[in-house]
């Protein structure tokens, strides 16, 4: 089976067991010219994997292992638990209604810690250590944000 057919496969797979109900894009690139995996679009209800960043990222934290499709299915989960995050619209609406760039940063960084406890759920079947590896190197830049909003703040 492809690589490719074995991610369609995976994602489908947990999309039928946790009922997720989103339009899924898979690209070959990021129109954005940035280093994201995969997004999720509130509006359109939709997730798309951007399959060249996801390779990039997955060589990059995982060198000399052949782990793309998990990683690309931990990327899946991760934009799925946005998806499923009851308190999306809420956290959306309150970071909207916030002038405050270091209340910002927070609100950002509990909508990612958020959709990574929900992404745990969705792949449980990968070791530990992988899943949190790709956590813990998604949210680094969420928590050195808040970090210095703290020090500027003259908290820390």
């Amino acid at each position: 089976m492809l690589v490719n057919e074995r991610l369609v496969q995976k994602i489908n797979q947990m999309v039928e067991n946790f009922n997720i109900s989103v339009d899924i894009h898979i690209e070959a690139k990021c129109p954005l010219n940035r280093n994201i995996g995969g997004k999720y679009n509130a509006g359109e209800q939709s997730i798309t994997l951007y399959l060249e960043e996801i390779q990039a990222q997955s060589e990059w934290l995982f060198p000399n292992e052949d782990v793309f499709v998990e990683y690309a299915s931990v990327i899946f989960a991760h934009e799925a638990g946005h998806a499923t995050d009851p308190y999306l619209q809420k956290l959306v609406e309150l970071y909207d209604s916030t002038e405050d760039e270091f209340k910002r940063k927070k609100i950002e960084l509990l909508v990612e810690v958020q959709a990574w406890k929900i992404a745990k759920e969705l792949v449980q079947e990968l070791p530990d250590e992988f899943f949190s590896k790709i956590k813990r190197i998604s949210l680094e830049h969420h928590y050195e944000a808040v970090s210095q909003g703290f020090k500027d703040e003259g908290v820390a």
